[in-house]
């Protein structure tokens, strides 16, 4: 199909205008070349082509035009001889026609090149603007995703800081809670797992983990996070392009792995199988090696507490050292500070009325309340429970904590108790506390703080008892008449 804007669309449309005027002479059998009118008209036609469809096509509208009034007019007188005789009187408007549409013709193709010049301009000059708006849009993009990293980094300090205190905690599960919280913040992993060497199974034990549970064990020779743990050295995907050691063993488990140590000394592994595509490069490798090795001494202090607490008998139902164990360690807390004359304190809270709560539900469930209580003591500080002589009670022993640490401590376990909600079978639990601390002093010993404290907690329960009796004074005015 013919295009509508097309130069040989033109060329028919001229031929056929200027010999569809030509034939208008049968309407006229004596003069059907018009040449009696002292003019003709079919050859002022082709000027008005020429105007409208240019120099080519006016001039072919001519010939046509000419030679179909030559034809009409030799039909008309019997010969071509004849007809051209008579034809030589409009010599001169013929000229003078073919002229005009010349000329108009050129003008028509000047606008016209003229024309398709500007719309061409027009076109390059909406192509530069999508352009110049693609570009504009790309770079406000691009702006928008600098100022959110240059603000990320901004606050990634402070991101870090509070992420990595969670990490100070005696408590080698809320530790490594804490490190994997790290690590779904700076990676976006979905799912992770944190391994520790077992020195009896001679394995890799499963200890935390988010997303889907990885495997529970695993070999230290013949897996990528064994060969972590055996060399120090992190790993990355990109590796099994490097080493084909490294993807002989490798089981498409391991995005990233990094070896875990407690302090100087290997302790487990870090494997990442599961993370953003886009999060995965240099940067985010960097942070998390920053994050590691920052882990490390936190990662130590919670070994060794465990080594030192953990491994000797809990309370089966809140499963925390007793008593026994806190004057040992406070022992040995106190030896260890006492050249460097750092902080330590201790923290003893009663559950007020434990045993009408124990005598109205169940000795387990009311234990549950108290484990409930020391689990949210390890939420306000860094405070490592105990129990304290008395099923009621618990002590919380806070390193490198002053008496106004110890202080803020107990204001702020208060306030959350307070503002808790408490039940037990779906019945709700009103807890009453009460609270008393010590904090060391040079050449303090144990014996001495756990006395101090219990004397405050003494004066706290009298506090309490006072506050119930004046209580009951205001109800008895109320009912007295």
């Amino acid at each position: 199909m013919v295009s509508r804007n097309t130069p040989a669309l033109r060329w028919v449309e001229a031929c056929a205008a200027a010999a569809l005027v030509s034939l208008l002479g049968l309407l006229v059998p004596g003069d059907p070349a018009f040449v009696g009118l002292g003019f003709l008209p079919q050859i002022l036609a082709t000027v008005i082509i020429a105007s409208l469809l240019g120099t080519g096509p006016g001039v072919a509208g001519c010939i046509v035009s000419a030679a179909t009034s030559l034809g009409l007019a030799a039909l008309a007188a019997g010969s071509f001889g004849l007809a051209a005789a008579e034809l030589q009187h409009g010599r001169i408007p013929a000229a003078a026609a073919l002229l005009g549409a010349l000329a108009v013709g050129v003008q028509r193709d000047a606008m016209d090149s003229r024309e398709k010049r500007m719309l061409e301009r027009f076109r390059e000059l909406v192509r530069r603007n999508g352009t110049l708006k693609e570009t504009s849009e790309a770079l406000v993009a691009v702006n928008g995703e600098l100022e959110t990293r240059v603000s990320g980094q901004r606050e990634s300090m402070a991101v870090l800081y509070s992420r990595i205190r969670k990490m100070d905690s005696l408590d080698l599960d809320v530790l490594l809670a804490a490190l994997l919280d790290v690590i779904t913040v700076f990676a976006q992993a979905e799912r992770a797992g944190v391994y520790e060497y077992d020195h009896e199974a001679k394995s890799l034990v499963l200890r935390a983990s988010i997303g889907e549970p990885p495997p529970p064990t695993l070999p230290v020779a013949g897996s990528i996070e064994g060969w972590v743990f055996r060399n120090g050295s992190p790993f990355s995907l990109r590796m099994l392009d490097s080493y084909l050691n490294l993807s002989r063993i490798d089981e498409k488990r391991s995005i990233l792995a990094y070896p875990l140590k407690a302090g100087e000394l290997a302790w487990g592994v870090l494997n990442i199988q599961e993370m953003p595509f886009y999060r995965y490069g240099p940067a985010t490798e960097k942070n998390l090696e920053i994050v590691i090795s920052l882990a490390a001494s936190y990662l130590k202090r919670a070994v060794d507490f465990r080594e030192r607490v953990l491994q000797h008998p809990r309370n089966e139902v809140t499963g925390l050292p007793g008593f026994g164990e806190l004057v040992r360690i406070l022992g040995e807390e106190l030896a260890l500070r006492a050249s460097l004359h750092a902080s330590l304190s201790i923290v003893i809270i009663e559950v007020l009325d434990f045993e009408k709560i124990r005598f109205a539900y169940s000795g387990v469930k009311a234990l549950g309340l108290v484990k409930s209580v020391a689990e949210l003591g390890t939420k306000v500080g860094r405070a490592l429970p105990f129990h304290y002589k008395e099923e009621g009670r618990l002590a919380f022993l806070l390193p490198d904590v002053d008496r106004d640490g110890a202080s803020l401590f107990c204001l702020e376990l208060m306030e959350r108790i307070g503002t808790e909600r408490w039940a037990i079978d779906g019945e709700a639990v009103r807890i009453e506390t009460a609270f008393g601390l010590a904090a060391a002093a040079p050449g303090a010993t144990a014996e001495a703080l756990v006395a101090e404290a219990e004397s405050l907690l003494t004066m706290s329960q009298g506090a309490f008892v006072a506050r119930a009796d004046e209580g009951a004074d205001e109800v008895e005015d109320l009912d007295s008449p």
